[in-house]
């Protein structure tokens, strides 16, 4: 093959993820600005400094995330009072560069690699970790610009060692960790990379990066007094059931360990099975009492056969490691297994899908690199062998599973986008629901009707859209 190539199927995988991205951004940019958890943050920083919003956040008791708040801050002062384009364009902004950094990690230059690419992206934006950092009803949802961040970071591993690169490395970890505290794996990305031959980020960059994680952590919990979130903070899932703060500091107050152990174990099957979500085991509660859908007999078995060709692929290649010769696909695979656990940390206190997005994420790339891979070696075996057929019936499945996965987040964001504005038209009885009744300003009145008007006035209702049956296989839960 020549560069030249090489360079056409490398353009041709920034077109497809352009167009994966546009038709997200479709979806996206037909939501309103929710009501909850986004017209409570506009009031918030209105008629405040950036320098007053972000510091704070530095006395937040058990969340550390100053960064966050202030990103609102600056897009709701650019937006100039075009609340709807201003936000729901960044949410778009970021999903396209997202795509786009992982199809630059991903270094596609040849037909198998791009002829696999949708398959990729697919388990990039089908994964239920990923569903929630376009659903959650947040101004600016965290938790996907933690993972542009993540695929930057890579990215960043990737390059050339430079000044500019450490420098850039840096900020991107200082801007992550202080946005939401996953993004701390931001540091884990850096040094895993390093590990597996990525030299962009330098030994003594990874000094640096190391020493600002070890600033956090005394900063927060030595100099600022923080404290890590307890039973009573929020609901949670366990076993079949959710519950509530009284019934866990009731079953788990006087050793909450066994609580957070599950948590992390959870949080770990739920990226590598699909199962559980939220903390509740619904599949599993489902064989045994009945009444399964078919969208979780979609995302288990999709997930289990994925999580299945990963583990056979690392299982051959440990021997190759073990030498410390590591391939591209190598490299993918070595980072999803280190930060899986790392990122099942962040979900001690409660396991919510969306936490575990990072993981889900580099599962995304990992599956894609070993598919590509498996994909490779099978189609050099001889013609008509019984093998290739099973080879292709295995792909053929997966790529089937996760085509309907992310069909049914586009679903979900068209539900989304109707929710959200009959929660506007019942704004009422929103305000009534809260538990401080604070009267609002002139201003923020002001505010409260420009929000209003952009959900109820000139974003119209999306039509409603059924497909019979196969309504069943998307997860309308996300």
């Amino acid at each position: 093959m020549t560069s030249a190539d090489g360079l056409v199927w490398h353009r041709a995988a920034y077109v497809c993820a352009g167009l994966v991205g546009f038709l997200m951004s479709v979806c996206l940019l037909g939501i309103p600005v929710q009501l909850s958890d986004s017209f409570t943050e506009f009031t918030s920083v209105h008629g405040r400094s950036l320098w007053d919003v972000v510091t704070a956040e530095f006395s937040n008791g058990v969340y550390f995330r100053p960064f966050r708040r202030g990103l609102i801050k600056v897009v709701f002062e650019l937006s100039g009072g075009h609340y709807y384009l201003a936000f729901r364009g960044f949410q778009a902004l970021e999903v396209i560069v997202l795509l786009l950094l992982v199809v630059r990690m991903l270094r596609i230059r040849t037909l198998s690699a791009a002829a696999a690419l949708p398959l990729g992206l697919a388990m990039v934006v089908g994964m239920h970790t990923f569903a929630g950092a376009v659903l959650e009803g947040l101004p600016i949802n965290h938790f996907l610009t933690v993972l542009v961040c993540c695929a930057l970071a890579v990215n960043l591993a990737q390059a050339k060692p430079r000044p500019i690169v450490a420098a850039g490395a840096v900020m991107l970890l200082v801007f992550a960790m202080l946005t939401i505290e996953s993004g701390l794996l931001i540091w884990v990305i850096f040094v895993t990379a390093y590990a597996v031959g990525c030299r962009g980020v330098s030994r003594n960059a990874l000094i640096v990066l190391t020493a600002c994680v070890g600033m956090y952590f005394v900063g927060r919990f030595v100099i600022l007094g923080g404290a890590a979130p307890g039973l009573g903070e929020r609901s949670a899932g366990f076993g079949f059931a959710v519950l509530n703060p009284d019934e866990l500091i009731r079953r788990f107050g006087a050793n909450p360990v066994p609580f957070y152990a599950y948590n992390v174990v959870s949080a770990i099957a739920c990226v590598l099975f699909a199962e559980p979500r939220g903390g509740v085991w619904g599949f599993t509660g489902g064989l045994l009492n009945g009444g399964l859908e078919g969208w979780q007999y979609v995302n288990v078995v999709t997930s289990t056969v994925t999580t299945w060709l990963i583990a056979r692929y690392a299982i051959e290649r440990l021997p190759a490691w073990r030498a410390r010769h590591f391939e591209d696909a190598d490299r993918f695979v070595v980072m999803f297994l280190v930060i899986l656990p790392a990122n099942a940390l962040f979900a001690g206190g409660y396991e919510k899908d969306v936490i575990m997005s990072p993981a889900g994420l580099f599962y995304a790339a990992a599956g894609y690199v070993v598919i590509r891979q498996f994909l490779s070696e099978r189609t050099s075996l001889p013609a008509g062998a019984g093998r290739r057929v099973a080879s292709s019936g295995i792909v053929l499945l997966v790529a089937l599973g996760w085509t309907l996965r992310l069909i049914g987040v586009h679903d979900s964001l068209r539900h989304r986008a109707a929710s959200v504005r009959d929660e506007w038209a019942y704004y009422d009885d929103w305000a009534k629901q809260q538990p401080v009744q604070v009267p609002l300003t002139t201003a923020e009145e002001a505010i409260r009707q420009h929000l209003f008007d952009d959900a109820i006035s000139r974003t119209p209702r999306p039509p409603e859209l059924s497909l019979g049956a196969i309504d069943q296989l998307f997860d309308r839960t996300q």
